[in-house]
């Protein structure tokens, strides 16, 4: 695992270096291969976006903001999903607690969204809002 960690943070900077450099496309590839691993890799996967949106290429950024909040919820869901089997009494009553307070809505599901899935989702409308801009000066 540490190592695994450290292989994680060695490529994380090599792609950070590339980047610096100008080879956003080899820092791309680096960062793809990151985004394919079995754990969410918020980081790999923002770094992708800021460099296809300095491109603008934001067809190619939308579909990683897809992916990203794809396994952002994914990755949320298999969380709740190991605590309701590892203790499932203690995730009921946890359950019942967060819903007396307000924390979950009438399905269970949680009010409050983690930020960077906040920032992805907001950033998500502004590219369909540009890419439809885009579509309509095409036709003109």
């Amino acid at each position: 695992m540490a190592k695994e960690k450290v292989a994680l943070k060695s490529r994380m900077e090599e792609a950070r270096q590339l980047e610096k450099e100008g080879k956003n496309a080899d820092a791309l590839k680096i960062y793809r291969a990151l985004t394919r691993r079995k754990h969410l890799n918020a980081e790999a996967y923002s770094r992708m976006m800021v460099i296809l949106r300095k491109q603008k290429k934001y067809a190619a950024e939308l579909g990683v903001i897809q992916r990203a909040t794809a396994a952002a919820e994914k990755a949320i869901a298999a969380n709740r999903q190991a605590l309701d089997v590892k203790d499932p009494e203690s995730a009921a009553i946890g359950r019942k607690l967060a819903t007396s307070l307000g924390l979950l809505d009438d399905e269970g599901l949680p009010v409050y969204e983690e930020p960077q899935l906040a920032a992805w989702r907001k950033r998500e409308a502004v590219v369909e809002k540009r890419l439809a801009g885009l579509k309509t000066n095409r036709k003109k």
